[in-house]
């Protein structure tokens, strides 16, 4: 499975968006997390997650981005170009961190 992360605000709070690609059901992901201001208030609330739609055909990135424009999310169009490759080239155990003033760096 990939992973691509970006922390940025949505709604007048800081969210961690999570994109990648799971090899195993061959399939794209989105999730949403609104970050907790505190370690003491807990895990961090879901805003979406895409295992809610599974309707929604995830094995095509244009799901994944008018997803993110329903939502109003803008991410840095590297890190949707990352998850596609991931995509095409099935790669998995990838964590990456994208920033939106420069380059992502992989974990």
């Amino acid at each position: 499975m990939s992973r691509h992360n970006i922390r940025l605000m949505y709604a007048g709070q800081q969210v961690l968006v999570v994109a990648g690609y799971d090899r195993p059901l061959r399939e794209l992901f989105l999730q949403v997390f609104r970050c907790q201001e505190s370690v003491l208030a807990g895990e961090d609330e879901i805003v979406y997650d895409s295992l809610h739609e599974p309707a929604l055909d995830w094995t095509i990135i244009s799901t994944l981005t008018g997803k993110l424009d329903a939502l109003g999310i803008k991410v840095p169009a590297t890190m949707i170009e990352a998850v596609y490759l991931d995509q095409r080239f099935t790669a998995g155990n990838i964590v990456v961190w994208h920033h939106a003033n420069h380059s992502p760096a992989e974990v």
